[in-house]
């Protein structure tokens, strides 16, 4: 199945790591760009493994980081929508597609 990130939710990960860059945590930002990756790579094989969420999504909490890749599952394909912090308003990413 076909994994696609959406710019929102491009931009949510990159704006994740920037943080982590400015804060000097190095470490820290691989860690979370190999999480994302990896994240990426288990929705490709098990799309269901995100727990059922609003608004027809479903959201993988990234093991080791706050976040979780926030998902639509269509017939062909995963769609990333936001990639969520958890302190971050609750379904702020609703209008996404």
């Amino acid at each position: 199945m076909r994994v696609s990130v959406s710019d929102e939710a491009q931009a949510d990960f990159d704006a994740a790591l920037d943080w982590y860059l400015d804060e000097l945590a190095f470490d820290a930002a691989e860690g979370f760009a190999d999480e994302f990756e990896r994240g990426l790579v288990l929705l490709q094989s098990f799309h269901d493994v995100g727990s059922a969420n609003r608004y027809q999504t479903r959201a993988f909490t990234l093991p080791k980081f706050p976040y979780s890749l926030i998902y639509r599952v269509s017939p062909d394909s995963v769609r990333i929508i936001a990639v969520a912090h958890h302190s971050r308003r609750p379904g702020y990413w609703g209008g996404r597609r």
